[in-house]
């Protein structure tokens, strides 16, 4: 669904709850409704205080945290992003000893800046070994070998 129509049903939803409301509000009486609205509003805290919660715990686990970059660089070995795995990672690069960094290009300016939203990116850099990157996984990631 798109930001559009969620705004839309969004928006539905809420003139309809208002209007429900104030008829509500006219067939039972000020005093009934008070008591409603007590009840109701209690309903609604809890309701709040889950979703809190709930953003609280998807911000601890992986996948929103900074964005991981190399930019702009000369690697001599190889690079490796791990970000938010729930299992283990073992990477094990075996070989020759690192060589010199090659020369970045010229003219490898920064790219542009990119939304932070756990991103993982290796920009205008040049490297001698492998380029590693492994995001949310709930399982094991194995990379070996060159």
């Amino acid at each position: 669904m798109t930001g559009r129509v969620q705004t839309w049903v969004g928006g539905s939803v809420a003139v309809v709850a208002v209007g429900a409301l104030v008829v509500h509000l006219a067939v039972v009486g000020l005093d009934q409704a008070d008591k409603w609205a007590s009840v109701l509003g209690l309903f609604v805290a809890l309701a709040g205080l889950g979703v809190s919660v709930a953003g609280i715990r998807r911000g601890a686990g992986g996948g929103t945290g900074p964005s991981q970059t190399v930019e702009s660089s000369a690697v001599g070995g190889g690079v490796t992003q791990v970000a938010g795995t729930g299992g283990s990672v073992r990477i094990t690069h075996r070989g020759p000893a690192p060589v010199p960094p090659p020369a970045v290009p010229p003219g490898a300016a920064p790219a542009p800046a990119q939304p932070s939203g756990g991103d993982q990116s290796v920009r205008g850099t040049s490297a001698s070994g492998p380029v590693n990157q492994v995001r949310d996984t709930a399982s094991d990631v194995e990379i070996d070998g060159p």
